[in-house]
């Protein structure tokens, strides 16, 4: 079983959707009716085209499987009417500092970003995760260490509880 198959099975746990929930503002009756939705296959399709360069499978599978708010607070694929918080719009490179190859994934609050290094896919088309450290890097650089080998392993070390790398 792939990691992120195991993230998503681990999404049905009500510790894990609660601390989800809690770390994207939401409260059990739900979201607010602009946080979001699946994704779906047309909405990625013109993500990949304006990101230019093709998502990795794990993270298609998750943004037209699963509910935003229901996971780790990731940019996710929204419609061309909303602008902030997608990933698109993060990745719009007059605005983001970090080099074009890396597709920001994650703002964890300190600057920094956790981003998909589009340079090297595996066999799978999946795209290791490194950290973009605003005080170390900028938009030229080119060194960068790999957090996870995959989406799936990066979920998969943030959830809390049984089966996390925490």
């Amino acid at each position: 079983m792939e990691a992120i198959d195991k993230y998503i099975e681990r999404l049905d746990d009500p510790a894990v959707r609660a601390w989800h929930r809690k770390l994207n503002h939401v409260g059990e009756a739900g979201p607010m009716t602009d946080d979001g939705t699946r994704a779906t296959e047309k909405l990625v399709a013109a993500a990949e085209q304006a990101l230019g360069v093709p998502l990795p499978p794990s993270y298609k599978k998750l943004v037209t499987t699963t509910e935003p708010y229901d996971n780790f607070p990731i940019y996710w694929v929204l419609g061309p009417d909303v602008f902030g918080g997608d990933i698109v719009s993060i990745n719009d490179p007059a605005l983001k500092a970090s080099p074009p190859f890396l597709i920001q994934l994650v703002d964890p609050g300190d600057g920094d970003e956790y981003c998909f290094d589009t340079r090297s896919p595996d066999g799978r088309g999946e795209y290791p995760i490194v950290r973009f450290d605003h005080e170390v890097h900028d938009e030229e650089s080119t060194d960068f260490e790999a957090v996870a080998k995959d989406l799936g392993e990066f979920l998969l070390g943030s959830l809390p509880g049984p089966g996390s790398a925490a």
